[in-house]
């Protein structure tokens, strides 16, 4: 999971720099950052689904053994 978010993240950051074709590019931090949280909120959403379908799992194996 840790692996996909940082490939995520360098992925985003190679794509902020693609759509540079100025000779002296302007970084742009503030949307750095905003991506920043909008992933990191998207990988705790993913993983909190995944925890709820792990508990779901659990209960569903209680009532049948």
């Amino acid at each position: 999971m840790k692996l996909f978010s940082l490939l995520t993240f360098v992925l985003a950051v190679i794509a902020l720099f693609a759509g540079f074709t100025d000779a002296n590019p302007k970084v742009n931090v503030d949307a750095i950052r905003k991506g920043g949280r909008a992933i990191r909120k998207g990988l705790g959403v993913v993983g909190a689904a995944g925890t709820a379908h792990e508990v779901y799992e659990q209960v569903k194996n209680r009532r049948q053994g």
